[in-house]
């Protein structure tokens, strides 16, 4: 099972403008965010990501796996396209393997991208660094003790000045 961390980054390494405002993420990142959704075909988020998706949740093309200890969103109903759990990392690694999935697309935010990256479930980071810089938000993940060496797998140039940089876990 591979697990691949995509996000989408400002230059000084914020993935979101305060809170939880990712309105600046380009058309273009987006294209590259559907591709990668379909072609994983899960897709796993934490509870403040699920809330920013809003009206554009469920991700089309993807089972969308929402990891939350939230009492309220756990109640939800399955459906085909959704599920709401409380499982740590290493099960829902497990489940998506059990049901057959050869890669994750883990589209974090910074607590949920730490967890996965303490226990060294994540195999390669996928950042689309947009051209802009953002004073205060949240960043790839939390601090943590570990130190993780990482090998350039390559970039690629896309549109409105993005470069999307990939990386694996050593």
């Amino acid at each position: 099972m591979k697990v691949i961390l995509y996000m989408a980054t400002s230059i000084n390494g914020f993935i979101t403008k305060g809170e939880d405002d990712s309105n600046w993420v380009s058309e273009t990142d987006w294209a590259q965010f559907d591709k990668l959704a379909r072609e994983s075909k899960i897709i796993v988020m934490g509870r403040n990501t699920y809330y920013q998706f809003d009206d554009d949740f469920p991700v089309e093309g993807a089972l969308n796996v929402v990891m939350t200890h939230d009492a309220e969103l756990l109640k939800r109903s399955v459906e085909d396209k959704s599920l709401f759990t409380d499982k740590s990392p290493e099960e829902v690694v497990k489940f998506a393997s059990d049901k057959g999935f050869g890669q994750i697309m883990l589209i974090g935010g910074m607590t949920l991208n730490t967890a996965f990256m303490e226990v060294g479930l994540i195999d390669e980071i996928w950042l689309s660094v947009h051209p802009l810089f953002i004073g205060e938000g949240k960043t790839l993940t939390k601090q943590f003790e570990t130190f993780k060496k990482i090998e350039f797998l390559g970039s690629t140039n896309l549109e409105d000045g993005l470069v999307q940089l990939r990386y694996k876990f050593r």
